[in-house]
């Protein structure tokens, strides 16, 4: 882009993209910029904001449902341009812009034109937020991983100790996998466990997250919800996934968990958070398995035999 004043004066590239020097040079401006970020939006930010110095508008809004993706800037008015963006093929989102008054023919060729620079840093933006959103995915189950975990756990101890608001998990894990491996083999131990995570996955609230910490053990994220409420949740999971029937062949694979819960407390980290329910885990199954024990109730039992 040193040279842009060459560009600018090149009366075919003016022809091709049907815009003034004016509004070339922006172009080329934003061009370079979309370049700096993979992140969608960044892209659509800078875009946007360039697009408002050629072709001015009131709110524009894009939508890309398959990476439940809802961004919208302004307030949306009456009139509207919209343009279904597609690159060899893929879809990549809608693009909606409105405003009071209607768009005149040559703001709609404007903003076609300008679609060119948006459609290729749009779409590698999109294919590196699909690898991050692989690599934080457990490949067998379809659940979040033990990376995700990390990351999500410490963002919401943060955020519970910043606002004071209730944060509990629940770990739990199969009774007796092995057997189920050794007994009806591991194909059938791999269904187990993906079932389990469609089942679970029923059982919880929007906000709640699940998460495969390793293995037959698996994490949920409970947001705003206190001791109380995580042991009512965590029997609602031990209760479903024992009554759910889980199928080999003609036969059906019995399937319990053993369950364990913990409620942050003050001033505590993520790691410690995540030992407690660790430990009401292991409790739940040298208890006899097939049950829930919170690290609040192990707490107060060893007060009392102290």
């Amino acid at each position: 882009m040193d040279n842009i004043d060459q560009y600018i004066n090149a009366a075919a590239t003016r022809e091709q993209l049907g815009i003034a020097p004016a509004e070339l040079q922006q172009t080329l401006k934003l061009a370079g910029l979309l370049q700096t970020s993979l992140e969608i939006e960044s892209v659509l930010n800078f875009f946007l904001q360039s697009v408002q110095q050629i072709v001015t508008f009131d709110a524009a809004q894009y939508n890309f449902e398959e990476e439940n993706l809802k961004l919208k800037y302004g307030k949306t008015q009456r009139h509207r341009c919209s343009y279904r963006l597609r690159l060899a093929g893929e879809f990549l989102g809608e693009l909606i812009f409105t405003r009071r008054r209607r768009f005149s023919e040559q703001e709609m060729e404007y903003l076609e034109n300008l679609m060119g620079q948006l459609i290729y840093p749009l779409r590698n933006a999109v294919w590196y937020q699909r690898a991050l959103q692989a690599a934080k995915i457990d490949p067998l189950t379809g659940a979040n991983n033990r990376a995700a975990l990390k990351e999500t756990i410490e963002r919401e101890v943060e955020l519970s100790h910043r606002h004071k608001t209730a944060l509990s998990i629940i770990m739990f894990d199969l009774d007796h996998f092995k057997h189920i491996n050794d007994n009806y083999g591991h194909i059938t131990g791999d269904e187990v466990l993906r079932e389990c995570v469609h089942v679970c996955n029923h059982a919880l609230r929007s906000t709640d997250m699940l998460f495969r910490f390793g293995g037959e053990e698996f994490v949920v994220i409970l947001p705003g919800e206190n001791a109380n409420g995580a042991i009512i949740a965590a029997e609602r999971l031990r209760a479903v996934i024992e009554k759910h029937a889980f199928h080999n062949n003609q036969s059906t694979v019995p399937v319990t968990i053993s369950v364990g819960t913990a409620s942050l407390t003050l001033r505590e980290s993520a790691q410690a958070l995540i030992e407690r329910a660790d430990k009401a885990l292991y409790s739940a199954k040298n208890a006899g398995r097939n049950l829930v024990k919170s690290a609040e109730e192990l707490s107060n039992a060893t007060v009392v035999n102290a």
